[in-house]
């Protein structure tokens, strides 16, 4: 795959259809290669089998296990270290493993929802994170400071996935099954890493939820506008890979 924003595309398409696949991405060459781990019974959807090459690994679960461990060593990200669990590590490190959940801290878009993270004022916080994955966004904020945190996600897998790395990091995190359009409430901070669409289809639950910060992300650049239209100007707009995050601040 040699389009870059084709890649993107496609990554983004994958995660809103397949929530609990798991996945690592090769870059060789100026072709990405994009490894997806789902569960034996999934198909994949025919305008992206017809569209991309595609082979069949045939991993089992040990094989999958084996392979991550090979492959995912860990990214930096705003001053913060992202490693797995296997990998030497400090006690200030934010631990993942990477399951069948999105959010290693590799992709453009959690990288870029951590940077407008890292800016805010969290300490004594309340924050809520809107479809959670693994939980790094949430273990993130709790690692800087924050009071409470809770994470949904209406996948069953991320949840389990996302309370695995808050042991692993050694905080106190509340991980639920949620679906978004329920959600009530008000926190200080939400925060919500999703695609273009699940975050306009989710303003007015988003935006009553966010008493002092709303940090959206998973947005391709070309989104841009119809991201403006429905929520307004941004505080703060970050870029990086075709991918943007906004920071909306309540006055």
């Amino acid at each position: 795959m040699e389009d870059e924003q084709d890649f993107e595309k496609l990554l983004a398409d994958l995660h809103e259809r397949f929530p609990n696949m798991g996945y690592l991405v090769q870059n060789a060459n100026g072709t990405s290669i994009v490894e997806l781990y789902l569960p034996e019974d999934a198909k994949l959807p025919e305008d992206i089998s017809q569209r991309w090459p595609i082979e069949e690994l045939g991993y089992d679960n040990q094989q999958w296990l084996d392979d991550l461990r090979g492959k995912f060593k860990g990214v930096s990200v705003a001053g913060t270290r992202i490693l797995p669990p296997w990998e030497e590590h400090r006690e200030d490190d934010l631990l993942i493993y990477p399951g069948m959940a999105f959010g290693t801290g590799e992709h453009a878009s959690t990288q870029l929802a951590l940077v407008l993270l890292s800016i805010l004022p969290l300490q004594g916080k309340s924050l809520l994170d809107v479809g959670t994955g693994s939980g790094i966004l949430a273990i993130y904020a709790k690692k800087r400071g924050c009071s409470k945190v809770t994470g949904v996600d209406i996948d069953p897998i991320s949840v389990e996935n996302a309370l695995d790395n808050a042991k692993l990091n050694d905080v106190d995190i509340s991980f639920e099954v949620a679906d978004a359009y329920e959600l009530k409430g008000e926190y200080d901070v939400v925060s919500a890493n999703l695609v273009t669409d699940l975050l306009l289809g989710l303003r007015e639950v988003l935006q009553p939820l966010a008493r002092e910060f709303l940090v959206l992300s998973g947005i391709p650049f070309e989104d841009y506008n119809r991201i403006v239209e429905s929520f307004g100007e941004p505080y703060l707009a970050v870029f990086g890979e075709d991918w943007i995050a906004f920071l909306y601040r309540r006055t």
